[in-house]
């Protein structure tokens, strides 16, 4: 099967607002046939949502067979996993179990979470506190009790664990970098590839992110290569982290393209635009989206 495109979550996120209430999340299913496509992202952010999802989840997946809609990636956004209380990053790690039966549940193939923010002081806004913000800026003080070394240590061990229980149910497990995170850059997630050392441990390569973290993305698909599994398409023009569609920023798509086809790229392609600033104009963007990588995957025959 050739590379497939599916709608990732922030189209629900940007609409419905985040996490979606469970009717929401029906009527974002209902968007994605309605948009034109077949495939889908789901996302449980927080133990709430989780155990929402967790309930309904025969409804839910009743839903989009009647839809005729895959679910390709399922996501398990929970802080907790890097907490430096060993009790609470227990409790992340067996929701992160529950996300990973959730995903094989709903024959999905990837299992999806992220790498937070470190646990620093923040005077000021946050990055992520309240779903997306783009244009924010940040001031930090960090602890003299904070030990990098001692955090990323933690962060490898449970990378481990939690690719160890998505290998026990068949999935692959996958992190973005993503602007503001602790992993931010794709060096940061090559080097995590390289400690957590599981062959169903590998990358999303995320073009906005990367993007508005100055990287220059051929060089990032060239760094990841082969454990690239997910794409996350978005544009913009380097400087602030919006999610536009393609051709509305500064990203070298043929470039990119180029990079994946070097590499036999064959994992889903998920289109990530959104945010409040195109709200008004988000089902317009998608399409636009969704129809210039679906040349750009037949152009270079992925």
């Amino acid at each position: 099967m050739g590379t497939i495109v599916n709608l990732a979550w922030l189209y629900a996120i940007t609409k419905y607002g985040y996490p979606p209430s469970l009717k929401d999340t029906f009527e974002a299913f209902n968007d994605a046939k309605r948009l034109g496509f077949k495939y889908v992202e789901l996302e449980a952010y927080q133990e709430n949502n989780l155990n929402e999802i967790e309930r309904n989840r025969e409804k839910l997946l009743e839903h989009c067979e009647s839809l005729e809609l895959k679910i390709v990636n399922f996501a398990g956004i929970f802080p907790e996993i890097i907490s430096f209380n060993s009790l609470i990053r227990e409790k992340g790690l067996r929701m992160m179990e529950r996300a990973a039966k959730l995903a094989n549940y709903f024959n999905a193939s990837l299992l999806q979470t992220d790498t937070f923010t470190p646990p620093l002081r923040f005077r000021g806004a946050k990055p992520y506190s309240n779903a997306i913000v783009f244009g924010e800026e940040y001031y930090i003080e960090i602890d003299r009790e904070f030990s990098w070394r001692n955090f990323w240590k933690s962060l490898v061990e449970i990378m481990k664990k939690i690719s160890k229980i998505a290998e026990e149910y068949g999935l692959k497990f996958v992190i973005e970098p993503r602007v503001g995170e602790t992993i931010s850059n794709s060096d940061a997630m090559l080097r995590l590839i390289d400690e957590v050392n599981a062959d169903n441990f590998g990358a999303v390569l995320d073009t906005g992110h990367l993007h508005a973290a100055k990287e220059l993305i051929p060089l990032s698909i060239e760094k990841l290569s082969e454990k690239i599994w997910y794409v996350h398409i978005s544009d913009n023009d380097g400087r602030d982290n919006l999610h536009l569609a393609p051709g509305e920023g500064t990203i070298d798509w043929e470039g990119v393209f180029k990079g994946l086809k070097k590499f036999n790229f064959r994992g889903p392609i998920a289109i990530d635009v959104g945010g409040k600033e195109i709200l008004k104009e988000l089902d317009e963007k998608v399409i636009e989206a969704r129809k210039f990588i679906e040349k750009m995957i037949n152009k270079y025959e992925l």
